[in-house]
């Protein structure tokens, strides 16, 4: 966190605006610019590419194809950032002579910004649009007219279901016919459900600030909830060719769990790796083993 606060007191607040170059563009220096060149040092430099590096070995299997989100604070739309073209995502399969028309809910990168040269992006930065989160990094500001922003992925969708589930719509024939079915793999960061925990407040301001503090307190959970019944339905579709596996940590209690924090203390890292030993994981573990044999 060092460096972001330092950056956000020394440039966003006091110095003179500051610039960095990337090929041939120049962007401000800000907290963001202190996040990726921090995130790039932890990774001893094997994230410091640009999406026109990534793009033929995705494009041919080589390596895992990724799909970044984040969401337009302007009407909730998703960005979705890839080095393939993503235009199949935009909105969910329906035929169209049985549903009104929809709009998209999501956006293409690529397509969008075909003109402005997209496989120049960095994967620092894709990493870093997808966790912009609120405050504390500096919501990425796109060149369109009218300019808008997009920040953290967890508005729409903190657990990467839904664009997973709609990709397995799009190709389930495909998937069916030339693979032996789909492993959803989910990380955690807690544990699901959450009725041993509800929202409480004693408070005497509570009348007035409960409304918002409930839709803050129950957000992931109202997300878990519909991202169920997606679920619910892909199996339906798929039958015995999909699965699910969670790893999730679950700190042994409220006082001991690490915080939302980039900097962790040695304690939060250990508690962290002794979650994997926890008998939820071991059971994951020992379920896509099986499955992949």
């Amino acid at each position: 966190m060092n460096p972001l606060f330092s950056s956000l007191v020394a440039r966003d607040l006091a110095a003179p605006a500051q610039k960095f170059k990337v090929g041939e563009y120049s962007y401000l220096k800000d907290r963001g610019y202190a996040f990726e060149q921090k995130l790039n040092e932890n990774t001893r430099g094997f994230l410091d590419k640009q999406f026109k590096d990534l793009e033929a070995d995705e494009r041919n299997a080589r390596i895992p194809l990724m799909i970044f989100n984040s969401v337009v604070t302007r009407d909730g739309r998703k960005m979705m950032v890839s080095t393939q073209p993503l235009r199949f995502m935009m909105k969910p399969v329906m035929d169209s002579g049985s549903f009104d028309t929809i709009d998209p809910d999501a956006i293409d990168f690529q397509s969008f910004f075909a003109k402005q040269n997209p496989m120049n992006l960095r994967l620092l930065t894709a990493m870093r649009m997808n966790a912009t989160f609120p405050y504390v990094l500096p919501n990425v500001w796109l060149p369109t007219q009218p300019v808008v922003d997009v920040m953290d992925a967890g508005l729409r969708d903190n657990f990467g279901m839904e664009g997973s589930l709609r990709f397995l719509q799009v190709f389930k024939e495909w998937i069916k016919e030339n693979t032996g079915g789909v492993v959803l793999i989910q990380i955690r960061d807690r544990k699901s459900g959450g009725w041993e925990h509800p929202f409480e407040s004693n408070d005497v301001s509570e009348v007035v600030s409960r409304p918002l503090l409930l839709l803050q307190y129950n957000w992931h959970k109202m997300q878990e909830y519909n991202q169920n019944d997606l679920l619910s339905l892909s199996q339906e579709m798929m039958g015995t060719q999909l699965h699910k596996l969670t790893f999730q940590y679950a700190p042994k209690s409220e006082e001991t769990g690490a915080a939302l924090n980039f900097h962790l203390t040695r304690m939060e890292k250990k508690a962290i790796a002794d979650a994997l030993s926890e008998d939820e994981n071991k059971s994951a573990f020992t379920r896509i083993s099986s499955i992949l044999k």
